[in-house]
């Protein structure tokens, strides 16, 4: 059998992964590029090949998989590099431009194709979802992929949707402008008007602090 292509790929997880998006709050479900609208919040559910680059350093194969999970807050604008518009005008961000950010993990056991990689920690990463280049194991994968969805990626999905969890999550991360940022715009969402005044200040303090780095 020869290599697999990103279309056989797709055409998987169009069969067993898109439909429980669908059933699972995804509106807007492009096989590899998934969002959902919830009032203020976006879910987004990115799923990306490690690519060839990688394949060559790492030993992964170029199809295998990590799937990443977010949830951008339309109040706090973006800090970096715009978001993508959709043709009604909606907000496509990308999992990575999200505030918050999540990784599902792989619970097959993969060592039988990692245990002959140069790196440990190449193999004993469980953030990979290995694809034979063959794709003999492409439904395996994306069985798994799916539970782990169900299990772990949705109970997040929705907890974080919460507003004022998510911004105690926010808040609990370490001191960074990030995520003094962040939580500006969470308190003055929720009119916070002390904690509001907090992070403006922190926010300016860090502020003047980076600058101070680079004058």
């Amino acid at each position: 059998m020869g290599m697999i292509g990103s279309p056989e790929i797709n055409k998987v997880i169009r069969q067993i992964l898109s439909p429980t998006l669908k059933e699972n709050g995804f509106d807007k479900v492009n096989t590899r590029h998934n969002w959902g609208w919830k009032d203020n919040c976006i879910w987004v559910l990115d799923i990306t090949a490690v690519g060839k680059y990688f394949s060559d350093v790492t030993g992964w194969s170029p199809m295998s998989v990590y799937v990443e999970l977010g949830i951008y807050y339309d109040f706090v604008p973006p800090k970096d590099g715009e978001i993508k518009i959709g043709t009604k005008g909606e907000l496509l961000p990308k999992a990575h431009q999200c505030q918050l950010q999540k990784q599902l993990y792989c619970s097959i056991k993969q060592s039988n194709y990692t245990n002959h990689f140069d790196n440990p920690a190449e193999q004993r990463r469980n953030d990979i979802w290995w694809i034979e280049p063959d794709g003999a194991n492409i439904e395996e994968v994306l069985n798994e992929i799916k539970q782990s969805f169900l299990s772990v990626g949705l109970v997040w999905l929705i907890k974080y949707t919460d507003l004022v969890t998510a911004f105690k999550e926010i808040e609990s991360e370490h001191d960074s402008f990030n995520k003094f940022y962040k939580a500006r715009y969470f308190a003055e969402h929720l009119n916070d008007n002390l904690k509001f005044k907090e992070y403006c200040h922190l926010l300016e303090k860090e502020r003047k602090r980076i600058d101070g780095l680079f004058s």
